[in-house]
């Protein structure tokens, strides 16, 4: 079931670029945000599992226009807090995100349209994180992103959920799971 779903995630993102490479319309842009990481853990052994607040910045490309492909690259800091063997852990992470997702646009008038985007996150950790002797988190990770969002005038915002479909660390059998909300503006 996963396999398949990481292999339509995947298919969609290679459909959504074939349908946009005769796309002529291509939009730069930046955003900055908040990001809420809550990663889920499969060992019982964890213990008070709480979310904390990051931030994210990021750089995107939007090729094409009613239906779209956008490519970003971004950095997040994300950040945790449990309890693993009787000790308080609250872990940093720093990451190069690689979002690669097709967006169709459901509503445009005028200067503001409504939009939706889903595909894959690739994931890179530049600082490797250990919660304790018998832990270590992997370097790399697969997550699917979906998001909403609006653009008004040059003027964007949108809200996202990504979802790990890689366990980050094998012992703690840990999955990222974040919710953001991104601002930005398009060149």
């Amino acid at each position: 079931m996963k396999t398949t779903f990481k292999a339509a995630l995947v298919a969609l993102t290679l459909l959504g670029i074939a349908g946009t490479v005769r796309a002529q319309e291509v939009t730069y842009g930046v955003q900055v945000g908040s990001n809420y990481h809550m990663t889920s853990f499969g060992n019982k052994s964890v213990k008070d599992n709480n979310g904390k607040v990051g931030v994210s910045v990021a750089a995107f490309a939007r090729i094409g226009d009613r239906i779209f492909f956008q490519p970003g690259i971004g950095v997040s800091l994300l950040r945790k807090e449990y309890t693993f063997e009787n000790t308080q852990k609250t872990p940093k992470f720093y990451q190069i995100n690689l979002p690669l997702q097709v967006g169709y646009t459901f509503l445009q008038d005028g200067d503001f349209s409504l939009r939706g985007m889903l595909g894959p996150q690739l994931n890179y950790d530049v600082k490797t994180v250990k919660s304790s002797l018998n832990t270590d988190y992997k370097k790399f990770s697969f997550d699917g992103r979906a998001g909403i969002g609006i653009d008004v005038n040059r003027f964007t915002v949108d809200a996202y959920y990504s979802h790990g479909f890689t366990s980050v660390d094998k012992t703690l059998d840990a999955k990222n799971k974040t919710v953001g909300i991104m601002v930005g503006y398009k060149f």
